[in-house]
This record gives C-alpha cells, sequence and structure tokens, in this order.
C-alpha cells in the first residue's frame, strides 16, 4: 500500500448507538505513544464510572513496525476488542486508540451481535473523524569515521530525512528517521558515494 493510504485521527470524537436498551459509546482518540493508553482509559473510566464495559483496541504504526493490542474487558472472547481493531485496519487508521463503552440494557445479544455492535459503533464513526495522512517512516543508524561524516549529513538533507541524534567517539554514529519508500534508495547511496564503508542499519529509538 502507498503511503497516502493510510491515515490517523487528529483530534478525539465520540459517538454512540443503541442496541436492544444497550447503550454503546465509541470514542476514537490520537494516539502517540502505548505509554498513554493507560491514562486515556482511565479518563474515560472516571467519566463513564457506571458503565458494565470499557472494550477498546490501539495500534501504532503500520507493516512490520506496527504495535496493536485489545481487550475485551468482560465480554466474551474475541467479541469486543478485535472487532473494534478489525474496523480500524479496515479503514487504514493508525496511531490511535479505540474505546467502546457499554451499558448494558438487559437483553444479551449473543456472540455475533457483541461482534457487530462493537464493530458497527466505530464503522459509523470512523468517517467522522478528522484525519490526516500518516506517512511510514523507519529510524537507521550509520557508523563511520569523523571524516567521512559530512556524506551521511548530506544525505540526510537529500532525502528529507529527520536527524534523530549523533554520538562521536572512536567512531560517529548518527541516526536518522526517513519515509520508509526511500530508505533503500538511502542506503544503496550512502553504500555507493562511501565505496562500501558505510552502511545503514535498521534502528528501534524505544532499545536505546
Amino acid at each position: 500500500m502507498n503511503e497516502t493510504g493510510w491515515v490517523q485521527p487528529v483530534e478525539a470524537y465520540q459517538h454512540q448507538i443503541k442496541i436492544k436498551a444497550s447503550r454503546f459509546i465509541a470514542e476514537i482518540l490520537p494516539l502517540k505513544s502505548e505509554d498513554d493508553v493507560p491514562g486515556l482509559l482511565t479518563e474515560i473510566k472516571k467519566r463513564e464510572y457506571t458503565a458494565n464495559h470499557h472494550c477498546f483496541a490501539w495500534r501504532l504504526g503500520v507493516g512490520d513496525d506496527e504495535v496493536w493490542r485489545v481487550n475485551d474487558d468482560g465480554e466474551p472472547a474475541g467479541t469486543a476488542g478485535k472487532p473494534i481493531y478489525q474496523a480500524l485496519l479496515g479503514a487504514n487508521l493508525t496511531n490511535v486508540l479505540a474505546v467502546v463503552t457499554r451499558y448494558f440494557g438487559g437483553t444479551k445479544l449473543g456472540k455475533g451481535g457483541l461482534m457487530r455492535a462493537y464493530g458497527g459503533v466505530i464503522q459509523e464513526a470512523l468517517p467522522l473523524v478528522k484525519k490526516r495522512t500518516f506517512v511510514p517512516r523507519v529510524a537507521l543508524e550509520c557508523q563511520c569515521d569523523f571524516e567521512h561524516s559530512n556524506l551521511v549529513y548530506r544525505l540526510i538533507e537529500t532525502y528529507e530525512a529527520q536527524l534523530l541524534d549523533q554520538d562521536y567517539g572512536d567512531r560517529v554514529k548518527i541516526r536518522l528517521r526517513i519515509k520508509q519508500e526511500r530508505a533503500d534508495a538511502f542506503s544503496w547511496d550512502l553504500h555507493e558515494l562511501s565505496h562500501g564503508r558505510i552502511k545503514a542499519h535498521p534502528y528501534h529509538p524505544a532499545s536505546k
């Protein structure tokens, strides 16, 4: 899929439906980090403290870099969190937390009914969410002698990549983030122009 196929929410949005007296409240929230999830959930649970369930799914990144989680919060396994996630996936939405709060109305919906309700309320909400394009990027690390560091910096500028950080020791370590679709070309140019002396390797900032 090309980079224009992915989107991410810009601001929070809420939508609700009623099915057989049960009320389902969907909240679509922008997400920057997995660490933000507990705080966002706590805010919703405090506000909707009399609800029976707070089921959710979240995802960050795309492709090999994607991280995601689902939670049924007491509903039958697979009837809430996964349908929510599938709705996000079907809409090419990432960097998002989707929470569906349920107020039980006294009538059981069955597994199929629950899956349709949890997935459906998200599907109804998604077209109304304000979004922007998400461009997949990857992080790379290059190691080189000091005399060759200018070549790396020049290519970072040429490829409009983002310099993350740099360490100066016996060898210079330069870390950058670049559009996923341009990473291979960057790595090839770096290898060719340095006559094989410099290579770009995948880098995971979280593990630094």
